[in-house]
């Protein structure tokens, strides 16, 4: 059974989602608590699975006490509720909460993020895997990236456009500025698929505050990978997943969900690489082979594995942490679109060079098609006769 605590100071509003949430009963444990300070003594001595808090709160407000549960029960999933889209809110909200949800919240909305934290919560068993992914700020990011976006916002120039095609070469910042500009805590209509639309929904001082205060940026721990190659080889996956679903006949949406998943299914990489129960050495061996089988049995978890989980914590559709996920698994080339052309296209990375993207369209295609025809071929399974002989 999940085990949840609602937090808020308005009494009538604890009631009221004790009320709307009755039906839950039989599946979460639920406890509700006037404040911070209560909260913060009950996960003390309570195992508590996803903590939901309001923002603003007289004495310790979300954000305080959300920094706090990450420090002292880290794999707390953590769901920020606020009813002010302000600026301060957003900043320092953004480094401890891994959702936000408006205020007042629509029910379905809440039972469905609580009960899409347990699937992703399930399919990630170790508690300390949870611990150290819970416990992160954020990830680690490419100084070359930030001197560059630093300088192209001090200029007069600067758009949504060119800042976009800045973050876009980094990992972390993309699917941290996705992450929020998509979370219910702005309420948009429609999902933003790409980092230009959220970088002009936000607003380019939002963007340069999040630059400036959060710790994507920190270069610690991350000489256990090599995170620029990682990012190169992100880039073009996302590129030949998307070309791939086009030509597979996916929509406009469903192709961004492909390019989104070939982006973003490697950031497990970037959180394995601040583990620190593993001898540096050890862990920089391990993680510059990409290879989900040694990374079980070293690290007890894989990349894949992991990017899932924390995409499913960020609120990700399941089209995309599912297709990630499913990285660590038997490959299924019949399954559904966006994991089999993800599956192509770390085909493509694996076995052709990286100008792959710059050949003619048909060339591009036999390229796919080769990709495919050697994923089926390694892991066709034999036929009743082959299996008798």
């Amino acid at each position: 059974m999940l085990t949840v605590l609602f937090v808020d100071d308005e009494p009538n509003v604890l009631q009221g989602i004790k009320r709307a949430t009755r039906n839950m009963r039989e599946v979460w444990a639920m406890y509700f608590a006037p404040g911070g300070e209560s909260a913060l003594a009950f996960i003390a001595d309570t195992p508590v699975d996803v903590i939901v808090s309001d923002m603003r709160m007289p004495g310790m407000d979300g954000a305080e006490l959300l920094r706090l549960v990450r420090e002292r029960q880290p794999g707390i999933a953590r769901i920020m509720l606020s009813g002010y889209a302000e600026e301060e809110a957003i900043f320092r909200s953004t480094q401890v909460a891994h959702q936000f949800l408006s205020k007042p919240c629509d029910v379905d909305e809440l039972k469905a993020t609580i009960e899409d934290i347990r699937a992703c919560r399930d399919a990630l068993p170790p508690d300390a895997i949870r611990d150290m992914v819970g416990r992160i700020e954020s990830l680690p990011a490419l100084g070359d990236v930030y001197a560059d976006l630093t300088d192209a916002m001090d200029r007069d120039t600067a758009n949504a456009d060119n800042l976009g095609q800045i973050v876009s070469r980094d990992v972390a910042l993309t699917a941290e500025l996705l992450r929020l500009v998509n979370s219910a805590f702005f309420g948009l209509s429609r999902r933003i698929e790409n980092v230009g639309q959220a970088i002009g929904f936000l607003g380019i001082d939002v963007v340069r505050a999040i630059v400036a205060g959060h710790d994507v940026f920190t270069t610690d721990n991350v000489d256990t990978v090599d995170v620029a190659a990682l990012a190169k080889r992100s880039e073009l996956t996302a590129a030949l997943c998307r070309a791939a679903m086009v030509r597979d006949g996916a929509t406009i949406s469903e192709a961004a969900d492909g390019y989104l998943a070939g982006m973003l299914h490697e950031i497990g990489a970037l959180v394995l690489a601040q583990m620190d129960a593993v001898e540096t050495s050890e862990l920089e061996a391990v993680l510059a082979v990409d290879d989900t089988t040694n990374e079980r049995l070293v690290l007890g978890v894989d990349r894949f594995t992991v990017a899932a989980y924390l995409l499913g914590l960020w609120g990700f559709p399941k089209a995309i942490s599912g297709a990630i996920g499913a990285l660590a698994r038997e490959p299924d080339l019949d399954g559904d679109r966006v994991g089999r052309c993800l599956l192509i296209a770390r085909e493509v990375v694996q076995t052709s060079e990286p100008t792959v993207l710059d050949q003619a369209e048909a060339d591009l295609d036999q390229a796919l098609d080769r990709a495919e025809a050697g994923l089926r071929e390694r892991h066709r399974r034999p036929t009743a006769a082959e299996a008798g002989a």
